[in-house]
C-alpha cells in the first residue's frame, strides 16, 4: 500500500525520523556507560563484579550490533 502523502514529505519525514533516533540512541548509549561507571555504589557490588557486569553489557551490545549490521 502507498503512502496518502506527497513522496518530498515522506522522505523529509523519514530523515526527521532517523535523525531523532540516532539522538535518542546516543543518548540511551551515554545514560547506560555513565550508570556502568557508577555500579560500584551500589552496595554489595565489589570491583570484580562491576567489571564482570560491565564485560557481559558489552559483549551483549557487540553481539546484538552484529546481528543488527548483518
Amino acid at each position: 500500500m502507498s503512502s496518502p502523502f506527497h513522496p518530498d514529505v515522506m522522505k523529509a519525514w523519514n530523515r526527521g525520523f532517523d535523525a531523532g533516533a540516532k539522538r535518542q540512541n546516543e543518548l540511551d548509549t551515554k545514560l547506560m556507560l555513565e550508570w556502568l561507571g557508577k555500579i560500584e555504589e551500589i552496595p554489595g557490588i565489589g570491583e570484580k563484579t562491576a567489571w564482570k557486569i560491565r564485560e557481559h553489557f558489552l559483549d551483549f551490545m557487540r553481539e546484538k550490533r552484529g546481528w543488527n549490521e548483518r
